[in-house]
């Protein structure tokens, strides 16, 4: 029996125009921001730097639709897309997407291995490491590594390990590169247009974007609706991190564009609606913090 609360079939056509028009800006931003920070100083230069850092995170909230297959046409595309969009914080494509796609299937269940739990905020260390992710570009250079042997970093199949091993030294080269020719010609650039926006200030934006997806709610229950969370955010907001904020429908239908998200939210909810905002989602997500450092 169909659930009136289920999208039209036609819903699930992807927008592959307006997903083009995201990247192609995505792209045009950052080189413009780059371009600010190589010939600033002062204020707009710092400006510049946390606007880089702003759109990294939201790189990676645009590479979530292309890891389902649903944000360009075909899987080239879309791996080429996701490439782009996650190379700054060395989020290489296969490797995220075998990790979230296993998350999709496992959660709820204590086999949902790389979705937080209370260990990540234990005490005020945990809490800072986890937010901060020092840990992004050395926990990068050991998946890369161990590819290199031959080995398995996550739950691989062969063609997805050659394809993340391919993935992780196209993404070391260019690292590389970056390091020494912006080490050689232009520090402050590369200190400013790459390292302090991808590796200081975007992993905290990034943690506040995607904390309140199920941070708070019971990670032992397969109900989505307990599970996971939903809530309304303003329209910037909700662009930034893609429309995820409407969480509990992207897990229930993963297929769906994700600009499609805030109305099947409304048709779901047409008769209970739900109030929680942002602050909302964040003072649970604050509670649940505080009870694991309490109990760690």
């Amino acid at each position: 029996m169909t659930n009136p609360s289920d999208p039209p079939v036609a819903a699930f056509t992807p927008s592959y125009a307006l997903s083009l028009a995201k990247l192609v800006g995505f792209l045009a931003v950052v080189i413009a921001l780059i371009w600010v920070v190589g010939i600033s100083d002062g204020p707009l230069l710092f400006a510049a730097a946390l606007c880089l850092a702003v759109l990294f995170a939201h790189g990676l909230e645009l590479q979530h639709e292309a890891l389902h297959g649903i944000f360009l046409r075909g899987e080239t595309a879309n791996r080429l897309a996701g490439s782009l969009l996650g190379a700054p914080m060395l989020a290489s494509f296969t490797d995220t997407r075998i990790r979230h796609l296993h998350h999709h299937r496992h959660v709820g269940t204590p086999a949902d291995v790389f979705d937080r739990s209370c260990r990540d905020f234990a005490n005020r260390r945990a809490l800072l490491l986890h937010i901060f992710d020092p840990a992004r570009l050395p926990a990068f250079l050991r998946a890369t590594f161990v590819l290199a042997r031959g080995g398995r970093p996550g739950p691989f199949r062969r063609k997805s390990r050659a394809r993340a091993r391919t993935e992780h030294f196209a993404l070391a080269a260019l690292a590389l590169a970056l390091i020494v020719i912006g080490g050689l010609f232009a520090p402050r650039l590369l200190i400013f247009g790459w390292l302090v926006p991808a590796f200081v200030v975007a992993p905290p934006l990034h943690f506040l974007m995607t904390a309140p997806e199920h941070l708070g709610r019971d990670p032992a229950s397969r109900d989505l609706t307990q599970s996971t969370r939903s809530y309304r955010a303003p329209a910037l907001w909700s662009y930034l991190v893609n429309y995820d904020n409407y969480h509990v429908e992207h897990h229930r239908y993963p297929a769906l564009p994700f600009h499609r998200l805030p109305a099947l939210h409304a048709r779901r909810t047409f008769e209970h609606p739900v109030r929680s905002g942002y602050g909302a989602a964040l003072r649970e997500v604050a509670a649940a913090i505080a009870a694991c450092r309490r109990t760690g």
